[in-house]
């Protein structure tokens, strides 16, 4: 009698209510259940909250560095600093690393409270972050190594005022792949998420995919292909260059150091991000891992901002003077050509005495005017008829008696590449229709 007054008690008593609606809300929703922090996962979040700090402190620190230098550039360069497009995405990197940064660091709060609790301040702010700043410095990479790709393979660099622009437009995606969620699911968006910080309940995995995880993947296989591709131009213009003994061979090299300089980002990205967002696509598969990975993995993230800094400050300088002599320096050129034509033109004026014009030579050295035109690149394989203009030939028209004159032109042609046989069969037939 007195063991089933215990059980009648016990299932009427406040404490089995509680237990029983606890419960039964975690089998409803069990992503968006507050979550106790315990001994384990304190050291997780404490490695996670050290490491995000110590990034958010060196991203500060160089973006206060790069913003001094661009609001005082008269002291230190000779252009301004915003003229300089690798310094503008570097310094757009670093600030979504530093926005990244921000938002694992929101994990020391979580030590100090002793647990996770959604719909508060601090877990819509870690949500926001994360699903913004993980996206924006994928983005930014990848607009790296899109703007190298298109100084390498055309020689060239937008407009100061449209790559401005296009700066401005990319921000302006990473917020609106922020206000996307929070406009669909309004104060539910951010709840306590499988890896144990604030983000995107697993409810809505559609939105998970489109609003984060293809732009993260997308950064990452696109940067591998661009620089692929780059590796395999330079090393084939480089060989080029070789050949042809154009003088362009150190042009390249330079260009090819920028290039060095500028995938280590990438690979630093790819390296640091691809074991969390691995993780998530596990979770998108209904394989979860443990939070012992996620902390791994979100502890790698967080470090990416220190390392980007680190790598910017072990090669500022020259990062600097190589992309101002290569973004002034054409010489590397685009060009598609399988020949190279150099011409010399050379014209030699000379007064002489007009009653001994058969000894002119003697009086050749009295006066002398020269001018020379070197190293005329013409990647055109038509006739050299018209290769001088008509007009710098009727010297002799315009000058008194007595004046002669004297044009020589060297034309020396390198192929840089053997002819394959159908272009020689066109060509051949071409000239024969001529």
């Amino acid at each position: 009698m007195t063991r089933l007054m215990q059980i009648l008690r016990f299932v009427h008593g406040d404490y089995a209510l509680q237990h029983h609606l606890a419960a039964r809300q975690s089998t409803l929703d069990p992503s968006s259940q507050d979550l106790i922090v315990d001994d384990a996962q304190k050291q997780r979040f404490l490695a996670i909250g050290i490491v995000a700090l110590i990034s958010a402190v060196a991203t500060l620190c160089l973006l206060s560095f790069l913003l001094y230098r661009i609001v005082f550039w008269r002291n230190y360069y000779k252009r301004p600093l915003t003229q300089n497009q690798y310094v503008l995405l570097i310094f757009n990197l670093i600030l979504a690393d530093f926005q990244q940064a921000l938002g694992f660091m929101i994990c020391l709060v979580w030590v100090s409270t002793g647990f996770v609790q959604h719909q508060t301040a601090a877990c819509n702010l870690q949500g926001w972050l994360v699903q913004t700043g993980d996206p924006a410095s994928g983005l930014f990479v990848l607009a790296i190594a899109i703007h190298t790709c298109a100084v390498v393979l055309r020689g060239r660099q937008l407009p100061h005022g449209v790559f401005v622009g296009c700066i401005i437009a990319l921000w302006a995606f990473v917020l609106v792949l922020g206000f996307i969620p929070v406009g669909l699911f309004g104060s539910n968006t951010f709840v306590v998420s499988e890896a144990g910080w604030c983000w995107l309940s697993r409810e809505h995995e559609t939105v998970r995919l489109w609003d984060h995880y293809v732009w993260i993947f997308l950064s990452e296989f696109g940067t591998v292909v661009l620089y692929g591709i780059m590796f395999f131009y330079l090393r084939r213009r480089m060989m080029q260059a070789k050949i042809v003994h154009r003088g362009q061979e150190e042009n390249l090299k330079r260009l090819n150091r920028v290039v060095i300089y500028m995938v280590v980002y990438p690979v630093i990205y790819v390296i640091l991000s691809l074991p969390l967002a691995a993780g998530r696509m596990s979770v998108a598969r209904h394989v979860v891992p443990s939070r012992s990975y996620f902390a791994l993995a979100g502890a790698m993230m967080a470090l990416s901002g220190f390392v980007d800094v680190l790598v910017y400050t072990l090669t500022r300088r020259h990062l600097l003077l190589e992309t101002e002599q290569s973004t002034t320096d054409r010489h590397y050129a685009y060009s598609e050509s399988n020949h190279a034509y150099q011409t010399q033109v050379s014209t030699t004026i000379g007064a002489t005495s007009k009653k001994r014009p058969g000894i002119a030579s003697r009086f050749r050295r009295d006066v002398k005017a020269s001018a020379t035109i070197t190293s005329v690149n013409d990647d055109r394989d038509a006739s050299t008829d018209d290769i001088v203009r008509k007009g710098d030939m009727e010297l002799s028209e315009m000058a008194p008696p007595g004046i002669y004159q004297e044009t020589t032109i060297e034309i020396t042609h390198h192929p840089v590449e053997p002819e394959e046989p159908s272009d020689k069969k066109a060509r051949s037939s071409g000239l024969a229709e001529r």
